[in-house]
């Protein structure tokens, strides 16, 4: 009957071993869809998520961001070629890092910089999140 009882707990450990396993495998699927959901709740109104743009900007910009100095932002974005510029405050602003004036009809709302008007100053207008 010990032949058994040592295949019966064989087969209970065995068990066991797999029940553990199912355990973990579940909770790493449960940890990575939680973190994709928060990943996702964090992507800004384009849709980018302002983790992954932030750390896309060049060094000087990040600077500005993490002081919230808006002055050097202008600066540096005026500083920079043209096309460069659009693309990354176009980045901040889908990943909601950056929020355009809402009330300034002057600015765009897709990148943050003055509409191009004739007359129209050369400063662009931002506004603090």
């Amino acid at each position: 009957s010990s032949g058994i009882n040592a295949e019966y707990r064989a087969a209970f450990y065995s068990e066991l071993e797999a029940f553990k396993q199912r355990i973990v495998k579940r909770a790493k699927e449960k940890i990575e869809e939680a973190m994709e959901e928060e990943r996702l709740e964090r992507l800004g109104p384009g849709g980018l998520d302002p983790a992954d743009v932030f750390e896309s900007l060049p060094e000087s910009m990040r600077k500005c961001f993490e002081s919230q100095d808006i002055g050097m932002l202008q600066q540096i974005i005026k500083e920079l070629p043209e096309e460069e510029a659009r693309y990354h405050m176009k980045r901040c602003v889908d990943s909601g890092l950056w929020c355009p004036a809402k009330d300034d009809p002057s600015t765009s709302t897709g990148d943050g910089f003055v509409k191009k008007e004739d007359d129209a100053e050369d400063e662009e207008i931002y506004q603090e999140v």
